[in-house]
């Protein structure tokens, strides 16, 4: 096999950006960024989600921060929204049949604020023209005319008792415990005395005159009481038709003005008649506002409260008003709990307890977007359980209640406000990850009933001539927006060799646009530092990418110096027996890099287990378990077809004190496996990477980049040999966007990168011997690995049967019984 066919190209190694290419010398030269670039499925997404109107489609964003999500679902959020009528006010009145129930009125938009300020003017008419009405000349003559004839009726009354008393020889006089009756005798009524001195047959005849009497005037009072009451009525029906006389105008005013709101209307007829049934609170005389005014102030303080709540039932309280609002309502809330998306009642301190009233029920953010568009970030609703609930209970019933939750919980039912429900048409827009999405699918049978469209929001995007362009326009959006300095060509060059580096391919950028963000930011801080420049150069942005790693790698260092030191055992030079350099990523939040791991593998005599020693000691993951069983059936399948494979092997990690994950290191781990069976011994100046399938196939792994640099700095520490590099998966050179001292090391043959397809491809690469094909009696030629690996079992297979033969008196049992399998053995063959 000839192996310089297997060296990735220096070309391939990273991922160039011709400055020249660009079309331009600075970004002064461009415009702007307008709209999103690279999320052309999330995009098509948001424009059928938001411009259907059937129930149910509502929208989930998928997408990582910073990849332009937010700032594309405003956009299309307020361009949607700018075609869309203005939705209507929402208010709350009094609800004079149900005070406790406010009844919710739609009106116009702006109607709401007009309403309340024509509300507020018509208490003031009220106040200032109804107490002077009570005081006029035309108010008592009304009154006079209606007491006429029930004044008649009381004097006849009155007249009649007298009449009747003077009959029976008696006097009445009233007094605050009735009417009473006094004897008379000789034309003058007697005293108490006098009485006293009468004879018991006399008085006798004066009780019963006197009881007879009393019954008459009995009756006579309950007449009288009968016109009192009629009195009281007629006062009373001359005080409402004074009212409503006074306040017509007003009133025909408002309803002219509201008469296409019928609800309006109708509380316009509720209102003139409870002020006519309240008359008294109107007709307070100015003396008595003076004395009310020279009162202590807190006294006055005290009975300022009812006075300002005695006409609370006369105000309007506007819950959404978009008066103001052009096109439907757009609402981003970023802290969606449970009374800032649904409202509350608010209360307020009075006399040591809660008092509330109909201006104090408080919009939430469901009711301010109604007609229009609500987004939530999906973490945060899911945070609070019941503004999730209570949110999925407005999609199914398309309503809202404004109720406060700790009241709906309680065990003792209390009086207090609810306010009519109103009814919803919002679109909510729900932003979250794709772990977070699929969470929901499984666990919330709900979910896919409410919100039936997915706007997809990749990571990267394809590094077409367009998109690099759009990357320039990027900095131009940065540059108007926080004033930073032009960049050069070079500068937006680099910045597109970065963004590749970021999603580790050299065909795709980034859409993680914050990550960019930053690094201009940084460029042109560096950039302003130098001095010497009045553009960013290329330069720049290397300093601000080696200053951003500077300030996170000290983990790596310091792993750098325990491997300097020996403390970490990497060789990079030699070649040892089932020993190979294996590679790791290590990513600690906002860095990640790679570090070599040695792995070893010892064989004996055994009944065909591999054992994973890593995996005993339950430091392994499920994945990396499955690499492992991969890697072991491989070995069954190339090795066990015509021979038992009396061998036990053991595999580890040497030095790692974490979990072990991912199966990157499973080819790895098979190459140490299959250098310990032939006893050829593996390069040490190279490290390899990969995963690998049950027919040899090395397939593709992650963090190709890191891996490749974190051996590069390992050796170039302990000093390049020129023998030194990297085995990678064949499919992972196009991942491949290396510092500029690993491509220049390269190039000057330093350091390598090899790239493999099979295990076979990659044990000569190791060991520098040929894996050897086998010939058609099946054997493999002397010289070969393969050639090793089978006499090596063979080998142990005979020495297998001699100890079976020798022991097989005593108890039946093989000598390699004596190293029994553990639960964590993996048998290959018995």
């Amino acid at each position: 096999m000839d192996l310089d066919a297997l060296r990735v190209p220096v070309d391939k190694l990273t991922c160039r950006c011709d400055p020249d290419s660009l079309g331009f010398e600075t970004t002064e030269e461009l415009s702007p960024l307008e709209g999103t670039v690279g999320q052309d499925r999330a995009i098509a997404a948001l424009d059928f989600g938001l411009n259907v109107e059937a129930p149910g489609y509502n929208i989930y964003v998928v997408g990582y921060p910073g990849t332009g999500r937010t700032t594309t679902l405003l956009g299309f959020l307020n361009r949607v929204a700018s075609e869309h009528p203005t939705p209507d006010d929402w208010c709350y009145l009094h609800n004079f049949r149900d005070p406790l129930q406010p009844l919710a009125v739609r009106v116009p938009p702006g109607i709401g604020r007009q309403l309340v300020q024509d509300m507020e003017e018509l208490i003031r008419d009220c106040l200032r023209n109804i107490p002077g009405a009570f005081e006029s000349e035309e108010y008592r003559t009304k009154v006079e005319e209606a007491m006429r004839g029930v004044q008649t009726q009381r004097e006849s009354i009155t007249q009649s008792i007298d009449e009747e008393a003077q009959r029976q020889g008696f006097t009445v006089q009233p007094s605050p415990t009735g009417i009473l009756t006094t004897p008379i005798i000789n034309g003058q009524p007697i005293s108490r005395e006098v009485y006293n001195a009468l004879s018991e047959e006399v008085k006798a005849a004066l009780r019963v005159k006197s009881e007879a009497l009393q019954e008459f005037i009995n009756k006579r009072l309950i007449e009288l009481r009968r016109v009192e009451r009629e009195v009281f009525r007629l006062r009373a029906q001359v005080d409402r038709d004074l009212v409503r006389s006074v306040t017509a105008p007003a009133f025909m005013e408002l309803k002219e003005k509201y008469k296409d709101i019928p609800a309006v209307l109708a509380h316009m007829d509720d209102v003139r008649e409870d002020i006519a049934e309240h008359v008294d609170e109107f007709r307070v005389h100015e003396e008595q506002r003076q004395q009310q005014e020279q009162t202590q102030d807190e006294a006055a303080a005290v009975r300022d409260i009812p006075e300002a709540e005695r006409f609370t039932r006369y105000r309007v309280n506007v819950l959404v008003d978009n008066g103001r609002t052009e096109g439907a309502p757009v609402i981003f809330e970023y802290n969606p709990s449970y009374y800032n998306l649904f409202g509350r009642v608010e209360y307020r301190p009075r006399y040591g307890t809660a008092a509330t009233d109909l201006t104090m029920v408080r919009p939430g953010a469901i009711h301010l977007a109604n007609g229009g568009y609500l987004a939530l970030q999906a973490k945060d609703i899911l945070a609070n359980p019941l503004a999730w609930g209570t949110l999925k209970h407005v999609l199914r019933t398309g309503e809202a209640r404004i109720e406060n939750f700790a009241e709906q919980n309680s065990s003792i039912p209390t009086a207090t406000l609810r306010p009519e429900p109103i009814p919803i048409s919002a679109k909510i827009v729900l932003m979250g990850t794709p772990q977070l999405f699929a969470l929901l699918q499984r666990a919330d049978e709900d979910f896919r009933k409410f919100f039936k469209v997915k706007a997809d929001f990749d990571l990267s995007m394809e590094k077409t001539p367009e998109n690099i362009r759009f990357y320039a326009c990027f900095v131009c959006n940065r540059r108007r927006d926080f004033n930073i300095k032009p960049f050069h060509k070079g500068a937006v060059a680099k910045l597109v060799e970065y963004a590749s580096r970021l999603v580790e391919d050299q065909e795709r950028l980034t859409t993680r646009f914050i990550d960019i963000a930053d690094l201009i930011t940084e460029a042109d801080y560096w950039a302003r530092h130098d001095g010497s420049s009045r553009l960013v150069m290329a330069e720049h942005i290397a300093k601000a990418i080696q200053q951003k790693t500077y300030r996170s790698n000290l983990p790596e260092e310091r792993i750098q110096d325990f491997t300097d030191d020996g403390a970490i055992m990497i060789d990079t030079a030699g070649a040892v027996v089932g020993q190979v350099n294996g590679l790791s990523v290590l990513m600690l939040g906002d860095y990640t890099f790679g570090r070599p791991v040695r792995i070893t593998a010892r064989t004996s005599l055994g009944r065909g287990q591999v054992a994973n020693l890593d995996r005993e000691a339950q430091m392994t993951g499920r994945v990396h378990n499955k690499g492992f069983f991969i890697l072991t059936s491989y070995l069954m399948g190339k090795y066990g077809q015509d021979r038992p494979l009396n061998v036990r092997s053991s595999i580890g990690f040497e030095q790692t004190y974490d979990e072990v994950e991912g199966d990157s290191a499973s080819a790895a781990e098979l190459y140490a496996l299959l250098s310990s069976l032939s006893v050829m011994p593996i390069k040490q100046g190279i490290a390899v990477t990969g995963s690998v399938n049950q027919f040899g196939q090395v397939q593709a792994i992650g963090g190709a980049i890191y891996k490749v640099e974190g051996f590069y700095d390992v050796c170039k520490a302990k000093g390049l040999t020129g023998q030194q590099g990297v085995v990678i998966p064949m499919t992972n050179v196009k991942n491949l966007i290396l510092r500029d001292d690993v491509v220049q090391a390269v190039k000057e043959g330093r350091f390598h990168v090899w790239a493999v397809d099979t295990i076979e491809q990659g044990m000569e690469l190791l060991t520098g011997v040929p894996m050897g094909q086998p010939n058609d009696a099946g054997s493999y030629p002397e010289g070969t690995i393969n050639h090793a690996i089978i006499k090596n079992l063979d080998r142990l297979a005979e020495r297998a049967r001699e100890l079976f033969h020798r022991d097989d008196g005593e108890d039946g049992q093989p000598a390699a019984a004596n190293s029994p399998a553990t639960a964590n053995d993996h048998e290959v063959s018995s």
